[in-house]
């Protein structure tokens, strides 16, 4: 819920807190104010005090985007208006979702927990994604609670509001040596070795419909390559997600999984400050999964909600009439 002016300023209720923002804020000042107070002071002052190698990757793109913005005129109001580069694209993204999940969900401790570690940001940040997708698709989450060391659950439990499908739901990452926070140096040639990814996630649940989203985390030009499909009408897939498909498939046609995406989003592979790069995604809805859907139409709401990513409102969310406002 938005109040446009609270003595000078817009206040803004996420979830069960009330932000006020400065007079002139944008809807995208807020949302960066908002991921860093979530992040905390103490994330942040560290992050400040480290040399650049050692510093979090997302506080690095956080800083480009900041300089990207200060170097660009300012029109009359006050605001600036530009074509995103790739760190600004980035952390634009990144807040956004974290405004999702915080405003529908409320972000966990354990995640945000994930989310400030430079070791564990990028598969942190990647379930993120997939909880925000999952909300704009029109689906409330359900999480189960596990005992142990490690998590034997799947991420979430999504279940579509208009149908009250139930979808399990797994999100994986590719770890790359030197990107994100990784230690090592980037590899010339990385590699789309994935079928792992997808046994893991399909061990997890073998007794409800599964949804499982795979961050390939590929260089531009890699990327091209891997989701450049055979044919567009028909629509063919290429032939390296065609081959995992078929790998990830049982000796007797079934798939693991109802629904099988790859997502790619090479905004931290860009130096320079180019426009941000093309995101890429492959989706594939199983004929013959393990375990049947009840209402198909969660997948295809899932899928449409991929295409969702990046629109970012400019304006603050409108504040509800008050005939509209539970009593």
């Amino acid at each position: 819920m938005f109040a446009p002016n609270f003595n000078g300023g817009p206040l803004i209720s996420v979830r069960n807190e009330i932000y006020q923002a400065p007079e002139k804020s944008t809807f995208t000042n807020f949302l960066f104010n908002h991921g860093l107070y979530r992040l905390g002071d103490e994330w942040r002052e560290t992050q400040n005090s480290l040399p650049l190698a050692e510093q979090h990757p997302l506080f690095i793109l956080h800083c480009q985007a900041n300089d990207f913005v200060n170097q660009q005129p300012r029109q009359p109001e006050g605001h600036v208006s530009v074509v995103p580069n790739c760190p600004l694209s980035f952390c634009e993204r990144f807040y956004y979702d974290l405004y999702i999940v915080d405003n529908n969900n409320m972000v966990q401790d354990d995640l945000l927990h994930r989310l400030r570690n430079r070791d564990q940001f990028q598969g942190a940040m990647h379930e993120m994604f997939v909880e925000a997708t999952c909300l704009r698709a029109g689906f409330t989450i359900v999480r189960e609670e596990y005992h142990g060391s490690e998590p034997k659950n799947v991420e979430f439990i999504a279940v579509h509001k208009e149908t009250q499908q139930h979808i399990a739901v797994e999100a994986k990452s590719r770890h790359r040596s030197g990107v994100m926070g990784r230690p090592g140096a980037p590899h010339p040639t990385p590699d789309t070795r994935f079928l792992g990814l997808i046994n893991n996630a399909s061990a997890k649940d073998p007794h409800n419909p599964l949804a499982i989203l795979v961050d390939t985390n590929l260089p531009l030009d890699e990327a091209e390559t891997f989701y450049r499909p055979i044919s567009l009408d028909p629509v063919l897939m290429s032939e390296q997600i065609t081959r995992i498909a078929e790998r990830a498939r049982s000796t007797d046609g079934v798939d693991p999984y109802n629904l099988l995406v790859f997502t790619n989003h090479p905004q931290h592979y860009a130096e320079g400050d180019g426009a941000a790069r093309q995101d890429r995604w492959a989706a594939i809805i199983s004929p013959n999964p393990r375990v049947q859907v009840f209402h198909e139409s969660a997948l295809k709401d899932l899928i449409h909600a991929l295409d969702l990513y990046g629109n970012i409102p400019t304006d603050f969310p409108k504040l509800l009439p008050a005939s509209n406002i539970p009593a």
